[in-house]
């Protein structure tokens, strides 16, 4: 899972969200006009805490949460500035990165996920770093349960957390004969040495969101269309199938991250000794 580009120049982050909240009726914007110190200093909050890699260290402002409905609305209206922002923080992004979900990696992120609750933290309703594209399965299910009773971050957060180059999702391929085909199993692993923080975090994410369930339910629909693309390869005159998927393999973690779960499902068939009856296969 590679992290989300943030917009550039973090210091205009405060400017994004006055003009956003410039653009809303009289009553709203004075008001969010008279706060103004407060959002100046909370997003120097928000930098900080991100900074430090400790955005669970960020507690609900009393201040902020008075004037909750003025900021909230500052995203709940479809403004000029608002859809600027949406758009621009799709833009950054590297090509085809966006494909997929960054939270689970399986479907098209067409909403928003503000990280920090927007009811705990209706400051940061119109943060850039607070709005993560996202699928509304995961927007549903992540929702305001974004720390457990300890304290602890229970969801990867998708602009600062930077995950090391070492595979943590493997799969196991076997021979399906109720479907006549090649099915697929996934799970997680820890690697040796990863830090106990890191691998809770990640373990707390796949398992709130149900990843290993939901790659399983696609696992073996997917298995069908590797294999049916290298058949069609080899039809077409390719000469080594295993290497042509072994690229699509590595083209797929270049541009999601190693452990995006059809990467490794392609490593894998690339990898396994059946792979050749398997593409011989009708």
């Amino acid at each position: 899972m590679k992290p989300l580009s943030p917009l550039p120049e973090p210091a205009n982050y405060l400017g994004r969200y006055v003009s956003i909240r410039d653009s809303k009726h009289h009553g709203t914007r004075g008001l969010l006009v008279a706060n103004h110190a407060l959002l100046t200093q909370r997003y120097q909050d928000h930098a900080q805490a991100v900074a430090l890699g400790a955005l669970e260290s960020l507690q609900p402002n009393v201040q902020a949460r008075q004037i909750s409905e003025a900021l909230r609305a500052c995203y709940g209206g479809a403004t000029q500035p608002l859809k600027e922002l949406k758009r621009d923080i799709k833009a950054e992004q590297p090509e085809r990165r966006l494909k997929y979900c960054p939270m689970c990696g399986t479907t098209l992120p067409k909403t928003f996920d503000h990280y920090l609750p927007a009811e705990k933290f209706p400051e940061f309703s119109v943060h850039p770093l607070n709005l993560v594209p996202c699928c509304s399965i995961c927007n549903s299910i992540k929702n305001d349960d974004w720390l457990c009773a300890a304290g602890r971050r229970q969801y990867l957060h998708a602009y600062s957390d930077h995950l090391p180059d070492e595979p943590f999702i493997q799969v196991m391929l076997h021979k399906n004969p109720a479907l006549k085909g090649v099915g697929a199993t996934f799970a997680l692993r820890r690697p040796a040495g990863m830090a106990d923080a890191l691998w809770q975090l990640i373990d707390s994410h796949f398992r709130k969101l149900n990843l290993i369930e939901r790659y399983n339910e696609r696992g073996n629909d997917e298995v069908s269309e590797i294999l049916s693309d290298c058949r069609s390869y080899v039809a077409a005159g390719g000469q080594d199938a295993r290497a042509f998927l072994s690229l699509q393999a590595a083209d797929r973690a270049a541009v999601y991250g190693r452990n995006h779960w059809i990467a490794v499902l392609m490593e894998a068939v690339a990898a396994h000794a059946d792979f050749d009856d398997w593409i011989a296969a009708n």
